[in-house]
């Protein structure tokens, strides 16, 4: 256990079963998890540290009056009463409007004590070269964690996440050069690159303290994936925590959009590089990848 600062940092990817760890993390003994899901500090240069916004706490309170309701993970996810969560949060407070500073942001896990903890904010792909030295070289003892999924899933979840929000028009699917020009020109669907994330980090890491966990393995033995995440992080996957299914997705019944074959063939073009180069430097999973596609 890191004693300063964060036990670990999960630097993305998005669309890739961040809120399933959040949740496991969450419900095991060892763990304090913050009561927001991504922090969103260290991408920011001056922080918002948006979870102490009004809109977070009445996000809180539907929440609380409608069981159905659901949450955004960058707000408050539950009741701040423990004397842990009330201490990060006036902590939070009183370093908001300051500059990014890695001394300040490990400061945000003191309330851990004796227990494991981390920040999971899936932004955190895009943090440049300067800031992941700084965070290598100040929280020496933080171990990252990166999660990665079969690159034209991961971008077709992205879609339609903005399907659901309105903000996405599925006519575009009929017209393949103006779907090609919506992944070359957005960045969180066409230019997110496991691959170059996991280098950028591994010029400054030892191999030891980071760790690739595939959504493949997330989605068909959740169980294993669990055991061999708190393992890494210093947790012991056998004790007893609160009766959360290892299988728990609580994104299962939302609205997705079909894959359609015009799609998949536009996606799997514009990631072909990717796809190839993921297999080689991941392994396991990501090797199943080009024969998806027809790349091997």
């Amino acid at each position: 256990m890191s004693r300063h600062g964060p036990d670990f940092i999960c630097v993305g990817m998005p669309k890739t079963g961040t809120g399933w760890l959040f949740d496991q993390l969450e419900s095991h003994p060892d763990f304090w998890m913050p009561p927001v899901k991504e922090l969103l500090y260290l991408n920011q240069e001056v922080p918002r540290l948006q979870f102490l916004e009004d809109r977070s706490w009445r996000a809180l309170e539907r929440a609380r009056n409608n069981t159905k309701k659901k949450v955004s993970e960058r707000v408050l996810r539950r009741e701040v009463s423990a004397p842990r969560d009330i201490e990060f949060i006036n902590y939070a407070r009183s370093i908001r409007g300051l500059p990014r500073d890695i001394g300040r942001y490990a400061q945000l896990f003191r309330c851990k004590g004796e227990l494991l903890s981390g920040d999971i904010t899936p932004p955190y792909w895009s943090l440049d070269e300067a800031t992941i030295s700084s965070v290598a070289t100040e929280l020496p003892g933080a171990k990252i964690l990166l999660l990665v999924r079969d690159p034209v899933a991961r971008a077709w979840s992205r879609i339609s996440v903005l399907y659901r929000n309105n903000n996405f028009d599925p006519n575009m699917l009929e017209d393949r050069s103006r779907f090609e020009s919506l992944l070359r020109k957005s960045k969180k669907i066409g230019g997110l690159l496991a691959t170059e994330v996991a280098q950028n980090w591994l010029r400054h890491l030892e191999a030891k303290n980071f760790k690739v966990v595939f959504f493949d393995d997330i989605a068909e033995v959740p169980q294993n994936t669990r055991a061999d995440v708190l393992r890494f992080l210093g947790a012991d996957p056998d004790k007893p925590g609160k009766p959360l299914p290892p299988d728990y997705n609580r994104k299962a019944d939302y609205k997705k959009l079909d894959l359609t074959d015009g799609a998949k063939a536009a996606l799997s073009e514009h990631f072909r590089d990717e796809i190839v180069a993921s297999a080689e430097l991941f392994g396991g999973r990501a090797r199943e990848w080009p024969a998806r596609y027809g790349l091997s």
